[in-house]
Order: structure tokens, then C-alpha cells, then sequence
């Protein structure tokens, strides 16, 4: 329904001329609870109320209030999963410093021993070859002295057969002189010769000792590398029984290295983690004080009555009226606020005494809507409440 005028219960005319879409009525408190009150028995309106209005702003207010506490509590629950967080990163980061410093310690401590057992092995080679080389040159002596032997022999077999021939007047005596004078000679070759074997099997038997303690040197360096390799954290190496090759030592070297490096990089990852979870924490915490500290945003009237009157099922064939409802809202809001109702499709009868609203109503096209008056008529009978407003 569309109301072109008012009347009153007896009959008496309030209002005519009202435009189809938007009627401001210029209206004193009583004429408009005249007016309010025709609406009512006519039927075919909806009145809207300041208390409407009240009613709305309230539940945004209450809305805004848990939405408040909502967002707090769930701070609060960002804060608490945080803190998990930066316990669980801060653990991690301490395993990965503990795996990293075990890592280092197991490269720092094979080095020592595989270093040790390199070098004794290079000493006990080298007592080889010394003892060998000692070995070589006390066979040289002894065959020297084997030589001289055979040659005291000879001479000695000759110098006996000299004698012999000599006393059967055979043999000149400067043959027999001369043959006492090579084992002469020979005797002292001998001497010579038989201290010369004593001092090389001298050189020989301290060679021997030598290479005896390079033995013992690199069984106990193979030792203490193989009781090292128990209390490693990495793999122990496969390798046969005996002292291991050079070359499985250096594998084995560059193994804990990169198992150093790859723990190196996982603790530096944890560290990063267990910053980045700090900062998280601190910024959840900050967060949560503002929060707080704001307290619940208070909704903007205007806002909250446009976003109530957008909400509104109103069918296209009836009526709004309102008693200067939004007169809280100043002049742009009453505009707003009817120009939405009008939106409905709906006609809208505004009735206010507001100067800036009449003259709103005024300047509106033709066909959108316009400004009217409550009739002059006798005063209303008192059964008419105010109402609205």
C-alpha cells in the first residue's frame, strides 16, 4: 500500500500530496504521534522506532564485545602454541648443538689417532729399512771375513807344506819367510776383519731392537685407533683385521667430515628456526597486549543502522514510517538512512521538525521523492501518544 494522504481516526485529513518513494513530513511531536497513529489503524506499514535502532546498536555493541574476546582468546591460544613452538625449536637447536659438538669431537679425535698411526708407521718403515740395511752390511762383513778365512787357510796350508819341504833341504828359506809373513798379515786381516763383524752385528741387534719398538709403537697406535673408533657416534668402518691401509684411514677422515658439515648445517637450521619462533612469540605476545589494551572496538551507529535497514525484507507494496527515528544520526545520516529504506522499493514517510532534513526532502527530484506538511487542523484528541522518536 501507498499512501497519497492521512487521516485521522474521526476522519480528519493530517496529510495529503504524500510522494509514492520518499515523503519528509514537517511535523510537531504531537502531529506526528497523530500521524503514527492513523499508520497503525490503517494497516499496510511498518513503523520504525528509535528503539529499533537502540535495539541494533546494542547487539553490534554486544557483537563487537565477543568478537572482541574471540580474537583475545584466540591470541592468547597463538601466544600458547608459540611458546610450544619456541620450546620444541630451542630443543631441537640443543640436539643439533649436541650432534654438531659429538661430530666435531669424533673428526677432532680420529685425526689425533689416525695422525699418531701415520706417523709411528713412517718410524717403524723406517726401522725396517734400517735393520734390513744393518742386516746387508753385517752379511758383507762376514763374507769379508769368510775371505780372509779361506785365504789364512790357504797360506797357512802352504806355510805347512814349507816346512816340510824345508827339512828335507827342498824349500829356500825366504820362501818360508815370505810364506810367515802373509799369515802374518793374514792373522791381522782377520782380527780386523772379526771386529768389524762384531760391530756391525752391534749395529745389526740395536737395528733389530729398534724395529722390536717401532712394532710395539705402531701395535699400540693401531690400538688406541681402534678402541677411538668405539666411542665414535658415526659408523664404524669395516675394515679387515691388521693394521688398516692409509687410504681406508683418509675415507674414513673425510666420512666424519661430512658428517661434521651435515650436522653444522642442521644446527645452524635449528638456530634459525628457534629465532624465527622467538620473534613469532614476541610478535604474538605484542599483538595479544594491544589487543588488550584496545579493548572492544565500539561499531559506528550510522554504520550499524544502514548495514540493519540494507537487511530488511520489505515488500515493494508497503509503506516505512518513522517518527524523526534517526534524528541521532544528524541530517546525512537521516538521508542515508531513508534514501536506503527507499532502496526497498518501498515508499518512505519520514516525519521530522529537523530544518536540514525538510530541506534535503526539498531539493530531491521529482521523482525520487519531496517535502510536505501536517495539515492545520483542531488539536488531537489526547488518546494520541507520542510514540517513535
Amino acid at each position: 500500500m501507498r499512501f497519497q494522504e492521512l487521516r485521522d481516526m474521526s476522519g480528519a485529513l493530517l496529510v495529503q500530496g504524500l510522494h509514492p518513494a520518499i515523503s519528509v513530513v514537517a511535523a510537531n511531536p504531537a502531529q506526528r504521534s497523530a500521524a503514527l497513529a492513523a499508520l497503525e489503524v490503517a494497516g499496510g506499514c511498518r513503523i520504525i522506532r528509535g528503539s529499533d535502532i537502540d535495539g541494533e546498536l546494542a547487539r553490534a555493541t554486544m557483537a563487537a564485545a565477543s568478537k572482541h574476546e574471540a580474537d583475545v582468546e584466540g591470541k592468547r591460544g597463538d601466544v600458547a602454541a608459540a611458546e610450544r613452538s619456541l620450546a620444541e625449536t630451542a630443543g631441537a637447536a640443543q640436539r643439533a648443538l649436541h650432534e654438531a659438538s659429538a661430530a666435531a669431537h669424533d673428526l677432532a679425535r680420529f685425526g689425533e689417532l689416525a695422525d699418531r698411526l701415520s706417523s709411528v708407521e713412517e718410524g717403524y718403515q723406517a726401522a725396517v729399512r734400517a735393520e734390513a740395511e744393518a742386516a746387508r752390511s753385517l752379511a758383507a762383513t762376514l763374507g769379508e771375513l769368510d775371505h780372509v778365512l779361506e785365504q789364512r787357510r790357504s797360506a797357512s796350508a802352504s806355510l805347512d807344506q814349507a816346512r816340510s819341504s824345508r827339512a828335507n833341504r827342498g824349500v829356500p828359506e825366504p820362501v818360508v819367510q815370505q810364506a810367515v809373513s802373509v799369515q802374518a798379515a793374514l792373522a791381522s786381516a782377520e782380527s780386523a776383519k772379526s771386529q768389524a763383524v762384531e760391530q756391525a752385528d752391534e749395529m745389526y741387534q740395536s737395528a733389530r731392537a729398534a724395529t722390536r719398538e717401532a712394532l710395539e709403537s705402531l701395535q699400540s697406535a693401531h690400538r688406541a685407533l681402534d678402541e677411538g673408533l668405539a666411542s665414535v657416534s658415526s659408523d664404524r668402518p669395516e675394515w679387515a683385521s691388521g693394521i688398516p691401509l692409509p687410504g681406508l684411514v683418509a675415507n674414513y677422515r673425510d666420512h666424519l667430515a661430512a658428517t661434521l658439515a651435515v650436522t653444522q648445517e642442521a644446527e645452524r637450521q635449528a638456530r634459525e628456526a628457534e629465532v624465527a619462533a622467538r620473534a613469532r612469540l614476541g610478535s604474538d605476545q605484542r599483538e595479544l597486549a594491544s589487543l588488550v589494551e584496545a579493548g572492544a572496538a565500539q561499531p559506528d551507529p550510522l554504520e550499524v543502522a544502514l548495514e540493519w535497514v540494507k537487511a530488511q525484507q520489505l515488500p515493494r507494496d508497503e509503506a516505512v514510517a518513522a517518527d524523526d527515528a534517526f534524528s541521532r544520526f544528524g541530517p546525512e545520516g537521516v538521508a542515508s538512512l531513508v534514501t536506503t529504506f527507499s532502496a526497498h522499493g518501498c515508499q518512505v514517510i519520514y516525519m521530522t521538525e529537523d530544518p536540514s532534513v525538510l530541506a534535503w526532502a526539498i531539493g530531491l527530484p521529482s521523482e525520487a521523492g519531496a517535502a510536505t506538511t501536517i495539515a492545520r487542523s483542531r488539536p488531537q484528541p489526547r488518546s494520541y501518544a507520542l510514540l517513535g522518536g
